[in-house]
């Protein structure tokens, strides 16, 4: 099954979101923080990487520019998550990365969620 990497410091989501897709067969890694999270990119090279923008040490944009720019992670699809308001010039600046694939405000319905990441790897 695919594997999921997820860059989030909300431990609530993480958590539920991580028993949810390991649930429907997924093979789930969280980091806790944009530093974490590229590390752990770098090494488990994951299917599809669900990353938050709002962050302590890195904010999303910038975790998405290092991944992009990255050799091993340049590839990896990423769905950018927020439970914060943005608009459309916002969104477009994430459009400008080559690994972005689709933003999504949280809350968000796992099984929504599911049905976006299927779309991604089917690609």
């Amino acid at each position: 099954m695919p594997s999921i990497l997820m860059i989030d410091d909300d431990a609530d989501f993480s958590g539920l979101a991580s028993a949810y897709f390991a649930g429907q067969g997924y093979t789930v890694a969280l980091a806790q923080n944009g530093k974490d999270g590229l590390a752990k990119a770098a090494a488990l090279k994951p299917d599809i990487i669900f990353l938050d923008i709002m962050m302590p040490d890195m904010n999303g944009i910038e975790v998405l520019r290092e991944l992009h720019a990255g050799d091993e992670t340049s590839e990896i699809p990423v769905i950018v998550m927020s439970g914060k308001f943005f608009d459309q010039g916002m969104i477009d600046i994430f459009t400008q990365e080559r690994n972005f694939r689709e933003f999504i405000n949280k809350p968000v319905t796992l099984s929504k969620l599911q049905m976006k990441v299927e779309v991604i790897l089917k690609k």
